[in-house]
């Protein structure tokens, strides 16, 4: 075994290497070393000791997890007393997630699970390897840094709900769309400014939706979804980025606007669409969407020929 202080930062090392590139290797184990806690559990528990202040979306985002699973995991560990949700002094909407006094314990306690999982990891490989491993690692956070935002489209994406501070990017994002289809005009600036109010005011009786795609660091598109009457949700916004169409993002999006209508009790999901959008066109027919009709329509003082698609829940 090495000295005390190169095995302790070899430790540390490879305990900061991806999460997924040490499960590959067998570091970690689902339960650690007969913890009551999963290993998605102990990770969540770990990250909020690690990192404050920290929201649900950046916790989702940390560690790639889906924020609906989440959310429900992170219930369970509130109702277990080991996490609590403090109300942001700056905005009564926003929550951070820190440990309770029980939940610090269970936090130090897994620590040293985990040191120890590693350590034991460590002794199974030769000195020679060790110092290799080490070094490979290494090797990868080097190229890991020193990649560029340019990215093959097989990329991984996310989605989350949308929050308040995500309005000025969707504004403009859509605003960016919406001029490149049809030229610039002020009146769809209303359609935006009024569709986001109702989205965050938490004094509206529009119980609406959205969730954004991201990859890489930035939105890679969003849908927005809000009642038209007690039987009917209507796909209001809806928007991939050009550079990052053809991968899957529009159907992803698609399904939790279908999955969020089916829960919420509506009967019927609705989208008008301009006429030849044949990407989404596609979409629309695969997921199992009917084209009823293609009405003019007048909208905030704009006039459209439209396709009306319409999806029986």
């Amino acid at each position: 075994m090495p000295d005390p202080l190169l095995w302790k930062k070899r430790i540390e090392t490879l305990r900061a290497f991806n999460y997924s590139d040490m499960m590959q290797a067998g570091v970690l184990r689902e339960r650690l070393l007969h913890s009551s806690y999963s290993l998605t559990e102990s990770r969540v528990i770990l990250e909020i000791s690690w990192r404050n202040p920290l929201t649900a979306t950046n916790l989702s985002r940390n560690l790639g997890l889906d924020p609906g699973y989440l959310s429900r995991l992170l219930s369970r560990l509130d109702n277990s007393g080991i996490i609590e949700r403090i109300r942001s002094e700056d905005d009564s909407r926003r929550r951070y997630l820190q440990l309770t006094t029980d939940g610090k314990r269970i936090a130090e306690l897994l620590n040293r699970r985990v040191d120890d999982d590693v350590a034991e990891y460590l002794a199974g490989l030769s000195e020679i390897n060790q110092a290799r491993l080490i070094e490979a690692i290494r090797t990868i956070e080097e190229i890991n840094a020193s990649r560029t935002y340019d990215r093959l489209e097989n990329d991984r994406y996310f989605l989350r709900r949308a929050e308040d501070s995500d309005t000025e990017k969707l504004i403009k994002s859509y605003q960016n769309l919406f001029e490149q289809t049809f030229g610039p005009t002020s009146d769809f600036q209303l359609v935006l400014d009024d569709t986001y109010r109702n989205l965050f005011d938490p004094n509206s009786s529009l119980r609406s939706y959205c969730w954004i795609a991201e990859m890489n660091g930035e939105s890679a598109g969003s849908i927005l979804a809000e009642p038209l009457d007690q039987n009917r949700m209507h796909i209001k916004l809806f928007g991939v980025e050009p550079k990052r169409r053809g991968i899957g993002i529009g159907a992803s999006l698609l399904e939790e606007v279908i999955q969020a209508a089916k829960k919420e009790g509506y009967s019927k999901l609705l989208i008008w669409s301009i006429p030849d959008q044949r990407r989404l066109q596609s979409l629309l027919i695969r997921r199992g969407f009917r084209l009823c009709d293609t009405p003019n329509v007048s909208y905030y003082g704009m006039e459209f020929d439209v396709e009306h698609w319409e999806f029986l829940l």
